[in-house]
């Protein structure tokens, strides 16, 4: 047996755990009630990649943004500011801590009933989070090399992430 067998069967392993894990969780939630979810989980993780892009880019939260999250994600700069405080050492990933707040804030009610595991595998593998992360990459690359003259709205990128694929 080769080196990199292990690892793969290890891989091999805990996928199938994950997807057995999933699929069990699936009973102790309606299936139009996940695909409600998964729905929302996607517009959220949307949302953290264009948040990411952003601050990427421009170094810093700018003030503009400032306003669109406490308008749309109140209590999540309270929590941000928190988090960093307690861990000065850390390095800070606002959209790190944007992934947490949303967890715990809006997909709490998966976790206490017990299929949070599969509301993140099934989202996860959802096409539109492909489309997503493409998208995401594409833009990195390119507003590494020329960033944007102005962003564009949460809504305006989400869409065109959508457009092309």
């Amino acid at each position: 047996m080769n080196h990199f067998a292990k690892p793969r069967k290890v891989e091999a392993d805990l996928g199938r755990q994950s997807k057995q894990l999933a699929e069990d969780e699936c009973g102790h939630v309606a299936p139009d009630r996940l695909a409600q979810t998964i729905t929302q989980f996607v517009e959220w993780r949307a949302f953290s990649y264009w948040l990411r892009l952003i601050v990427e880019t421009n170094g810093l939260v700018p003030d503009p943004m400032i306003a669109i999250l406490q308008e749309r994600c109140p209590g999540f700069l309270d929590y941000s500011t928190a988090y960093a405080k307690e861990h000065p050492r850390e390095p800070e990933f606002l959209w790190l801590r944007f992934l947490e707040w949303t967890d715990e804030k809006l997909f709490h009610v998966s976790i206490a009933e017990g299929w949070r595991h599969a509301l993140g595998y099934y989202a996860t593998r959802d096409l539109r989070m492909d489309q997503l992360r493409a998208h995401w990459k594409q833009c990195r690359r390119a507003w590494k090399l020329q960033p944007p003259a102005s962003f564009p709205s949460f809504e305006a990128w989400r869409d065109s992430a959508f457009e092309h694929r």
